[in-house]
């Protein structure tokens, strides 16, 4: 037997710390109290609904804020508070029952949720259209799986007026069932959204868009709006009528929801609830809330309702739901075979209608069972005949082609493909449809007969606007000509001609014209279904050709020109065709390789003739030279000598004292690439170009460090940059004065000057002064510093005489924390750490150095910061 499979109601509302995230769904309900002929009196409760799972969150709201508003005019009801609203007590919190699990459900959800009732007693005026009772808070939960995260919520109670209640009827709401079930993701399941009326109304349930939180921005939101309110957005394929996907629904007349469960996940959806007294529609309510999906399962067995089998005897069977907790299996096919298979494929051995069952887990408390009927009557193939192309407003007469080798086909449903609209479609079996607009379109039939047997089938329809006609273009002849025209279509059909002057066939697709005046012929094409296209050919009628060709001309080098003509020739011959791009072309292009060409051309018109001529003559082009690629120094002049032609032009014009003649004067102040244009006076209009480049050679001279200090007997390593030759003075003490790094070894103090030049002579000089100190080799460290930023002893270095290598030099303070290190020489430490100013007192310092000997010298010692 079918078991029933209950949903998982998780209401859950999201929330930052400060907000409702406790709150997950909600609704208002109204009773009535008593009346006046001026007024009636309502107890109102305002239901929230609590997980009281929730991590990290607050208990129910001890207060609400609500907003009672007339549906005439939107005016607010005045309340117990300042601002006009209702502040409502929390009054008593209720457990929400759980309903019962179905058998061997694997991964039960833990599910614990409580409602909170907020009442008041109101009494209001009579009026038309009633009254609107609205809570809005912010903040749903994140991670919802049909909208954006962070939407609020807006929970209303509709009480009706005058218009649906008349002066003396009273009206109850109906109250939802509140018990809280368990759903599976991607299982079958039925919820209990049913509810009661008190008044014994008729009531008709839909699923409904849930409302946003409108302005709410926290849980303590206590300004709630009137009415409209807003959708919240769905997204992921989702809507308000479609919140859990489009397997699952709702009864109308019970409030069942069920179907096919969606994924895991937490899904909105809000029930609405119409009530009907003898006909008449009295009010809706809502309910708003979360459903949780949960990833649980079950032993459970689906099937089709039928399965028709329309193409074979043989039908591979199975189960609609996957489970792993589906453990036996036992199909009977209602021929009296069976199996257990959990998929079995199954061939009957004649057609008829059978009763098939599936068992899972027969004889477990988990057993669950189905059955469908297989409807078997192969030799079923839907077909469509129809006459396209066809042209626009032309009936297309469609039929269908269907075999049945069981039954009848007793059931035809047309598309026609026409997109926008619904008007497009037809029920009978062979039926016509006029299109409007050309175009392919795809034309469907649902065809299905009394075996159960159904298919679809697809045809492309063609619609033209007419007939494709085709004509040869308009055209000239000589009078003397005859000239055949050429028509075709792409349908079959016949061709009407007019007028019939001087032609030799009205109704051939290429017949002959001798007109003596221009003349245009009209070509009708009629297919056979009664479409018409119409197209025309102009035919201009000469006595003579006209010819007029170019003068004649020169060309530079081995350039190509083009030999341009005008006139009415329809064809033309041109010699000699060897140097043409196209000898029969009416203007081709001319590549002449002989000093002096003449080229001859013949235009026609059928019979008629007439002919040129047009001489081109090869003139060279100038032999431009912009001389040789020269070194300047910086700062000299540089003669620019160019020849080849009588018009000179050099760029960039930049450093030049004429652009414009052959042997300008260049003081160029950096590389520089000239170009010079050349033209001459011999019959070339085209320009000859060449470069020149200048290299202006800049000097840079460096000795190396401006001072150096060393000790007696230490080599010093010199070293020159700038150019490619070298010259140091005085040469004593050098080991060679004519290279780039020479070694000096010093007896006294002495500054060194090095020339540096290159092979065009362009020089700079450079010094370089070497101090001597007759003491040993070593690291010499002051005792005391005064960082003051005086530019006097600001920095604590130590001296490094002789020494090759810097390891390290440290300072620590009095804590031994490090206060400053380098490896560098020169570099020392300006008394701050972290850019502050160290205090006043001693550091100690170590340094470790390699000498010019190669001797390791290590050393430590304190020092005094003086401010």
């Amino acid at each position: 037997m079918k078991r029933g499979l209950l949903i998982c109601l998780i209401f859950i509302s999201f929330i930052q710390p400060v907000f409702a995230r406790h709150i997950t769904g909600g609704e208002v309900v109204y009773e009535f109290v008593s009346s006046t002929p001026s007024t009636r009196t309502y107890v109102v409760t305002l239901i929230l609904f609590r997980d009281n799972l929730c991590v990290n969150c607050s208990v129910m709201p001890p207060t609400v804020s609500i907003g009672v508003f007339s549906n005439d005019n939107n005016a607010m009801i005045p309340g117990n508070s300042t601002g006009g609203y209702w502040n409502i007590a929390l009054s008593t919190v209720q457990a929400l029952s759980l309903n019962a699990l179905p058998n061997c459900i694997q991964n039960v959800p833990n599910l614990s949720y409580s409602g909170g009732f907020y009442p008041f007693t109101i009494t209001l005026p009579n009026n038309n259209n009633g009254y609107t009772i609205t809570y809005q808070t912010c903040c749903r939960i994140e991670n919802i799986s049909n909208t954006t995260d962070l939407m609020g919520a807006t929970y209303i109670g509709q009480i009706p007026g005058n218009n649906t209640l008349g002066t003396n009827l009273q009206d109850n709401s109906p109250q939802f069932s509140r018990g809280i079930s368990v759903v599976c993701y991607n299982r079958p399941f039925t919820l209990d959204f049913s509810a009661t009326d008190p008044d014994g109304d008729s009531l008709v349930y839909s699923i409904c868009n849930a409302f946003n939180g409108g302005l709410a921005g926290d849980a303590g939101f206590t300004t709630p709006a009137p009415p409209p309110y807003g959708s919240i957005p769905y997204t992921n394929g989702y809507s308000g009528t479609q919140p859990l996907g489009p397997l699952a629904h709702i009864d109308p007349n019970t409030g069942i929801i069920s179907g096919i469960a969606p994924g895991e996940g937490k899904y909105v959806v809000s029930v609405c609830i119409n009530t009907y007294r003898n006909g008449q529609y009295i009010a809706s309510h809502r309910k708003d809330f979360i459903i949780s999906v949960a990833p649980c399962d079950f032993a459970y067995v689906s099937l089709p309702k039928s399965i028709p089998m329309c193409d074979s005897y043989t039908y591979s069977f199975s189960n609609l739901v996957s489970s792993p907790l589906n453990q036996t299996f036992l199909w009977e096919f209602g021929d009296g075979f069976t199996s257990s298979l959990e998929a079995p494929t199954h061939t009957y051995a004649d057609t008829g209608t059978y009763l098939v069952k599936l068992y899972v887990n027969m004889g477990t408390d988990c057993a669950d069972s189905s059955s469908t009927y297989a409807k078997v009557y192969p030799g079923f193939f839907a077909g469509i005949n129809q006459n396209s192309p066809k042209c626009i407003n032309k009936a297309v007469q469609f039929s269908d082609s269907t075999v049945a080798v069981y039954g009848q086909v007793n059931y035809w449903h047309w598309d026609f493909g026409v997109t926008g609209t619904q008007s497009d479609t037809s029920n009978i079996r062979n039926p016509q449809f006029i299109y409007s607009v050309p175009g392919t379109y795809n034309s469907t039939l649902i065809v299905a007969s009394n075996k159960g047997c159904i298919d679809t089938v697809k045809e492309v329809i063609t619609i033209i606007e007419k007939p494709e006609l085709k004509l040869t273009s308009d055209t000239l002849i000589c009078n003397i000509d005859t000239l055949r025209l050429n028509a075709s279509a792409n349908v079959p059909g016949g061709i009407v001609w007019s007028p019939n002057y001087m032609i030799s066939n009205t109704t051939i697709l290429n017949p002959l014209v001798s007109p003596n005046t221009d003349t245009f012929y009209i070509a009708t094409f009629t297919d056979n279904t009664g479409c018409v296209a119409t197209d025309t050919i102009y035919v201009n009628v000469v006595d003579h050709v006209t010819l007029s060709v170019m003068p004649d001309t020169s060309t530079c080098g081995n350039d190509s020109l083009r030999l341009n003509t005008s006139g009415n020739g329809l064809y033309f011959q041109w010699s000699p065709a060897t140097t043409l791009s196209a000898a029969n072309a009416q203007s081709p292009v001319a590549h002449p390789v002989d000093p002096v060409t003449t080229y001859h051309v013949t235009a026609s018109i059928g019979k008629c003739m007439a002919n040129d001529d047009i001489t081109v003559t090869r003139i060279p082009y100038p032999e431009a030279f912009a001389g040789r690629d020269t070194t300047v120094c910086a700062g000299s002049p540089v003669f620019l000598h160019a020849s080849g032609g009588s018009i000179y032009e050099w760029t960039p014009n930049l450093y030049l004292n004429n652009p414009f003649i052959a042997n300008p004067i260049a003081n160029p102040q950096e590389d520089m690439r000239y170009v010079v244009k050349v033209n001459d006076s011999l019959g070339c209009p085209k320009a000859s170009f060449d470069t020149v480049f200048v290299n202006v050679a800049v000097i840079d001279a460096d000795a190396g460090p401006r001072d150096t200090s060393i000790v007696l007997n230490q080599p010093l390593q010199l070293f020159a940059t700038g150019s490619t030759l070298f010259q140091w003075a005085p040469a004593t003490w050098l080991s060679n004065a004519n290279v780039q790094d020479p070694v000096s070894l010093p007896q006294n103090n002495i500054e060194y000057v090095v020339k540096v030049s290159n092979p065009a002579g362009c020089f700079d000089t450079d010094t370089i002064k070497v101090h001597l100190y007759r003491v040993p080799a070593g690291i010499y460290i002051p005792n005391a510093f005064t960082p003051t930023n005086d530019g006097r002893n600001d920095n604590f270095k130590p001296i490094a005489l002789g020494i090759k290598t810097l390891n390290y030099f440290t300072v620590y303070n009095r804590w031994g924390q490090l206060m400053f290190t380098t490896s560098q020489i020169g570099l020392g430490w300006d008394g701050k750490y972290n850019s502050s100013d160290q205090p006043l007192g001693t550091y100690v310092w170590q340094v470790s150095a390699i000498d010019y000997m190669g001797n390791q010298i290590d050393k430590k010692g304190t020092v005094v910061l003086i401010r």
